[in-house]
Order: C-alpha cells, then structure tokens, then sequence
C-alpha cells in the first residue's frame, strides 16, 4: 500500500486528502467506468467499504479510485487520511509503502 494525493477518482468523483478513501489495484479494479453525462459510477467498486488493517490499527475506507502502479488484484493506494489512520504519520519512520501486513475485507 502506498499513499496518493486526492483528485479526481476513476469512480468520476473528486478525492480529496482528508477523505478516508482507497484505490484498488487495476488487476483488481478492471475498467474506469462511470456516467461521463451524469458522473455516476458504473463499476462495481465504486463506493465499496472495507476494512484494512495494519499492525494491530484497523480503518474503514471507501474504493473510489483505481491505482495503476499497484501490483496484484488487493494492492491499494490510501489517502493521506487513510495512511494517517493506519501508521500514524506520513514520511518518516512509517515511509510511503507498506511491503507487507496489510489485509482489507469487504464490509456493507
């Protein structure tokens, strides 16, 4: 997992960095579908929540964006809320990528 600025989000919708918002993996997401007249989502990850973990700290998230330099189908990008929420700090002791101990489930 990785962190990104907010823009807009292949879900047709504007991200910003205080949102606790996730991209799924292109493996994972597919196509970056939405309504180009009305602005709604067409793809099925659009507006999904999860739960990611890691390291004993748990947040919830909304997919809202796909992420083309994740690898594998559950690799994800987190707002810099979201980074915050799980490893405390952005830069410094907690860098910029998670290798490994992430886990996130789907919720509804």
């Amino acid at each position: 997992m990785n962190y990104y600025g907010g823009g807009l989000g292949a879900c047709g919708k504007p991200i910003a960095d205080t949102e606790m918002v996730a991209a799924l993996a292109i493996d994972g997401f597919g196509a970056s579908t939405y309504d180009t007249a009305t602005g709604n989502p067409t793809n099925k990850w659009c507006n999904q929540k999860i739960r990611i973990s890691y390291n004993g700290k748990t947040a919830d998230a909304t997919i809202m964006d796909r992420c083309a330099g994740c690898t594998g189908a559950g690799g994800l990008d987190a707002t810099p809320a979201l980074w915050e929420a799980l490893t405390g700090g952005i830069g410094g002791a907690s860098g910029d990528r998670l290798e490994s101990g992430m886990t996130f489930t789907l919720i509804n």
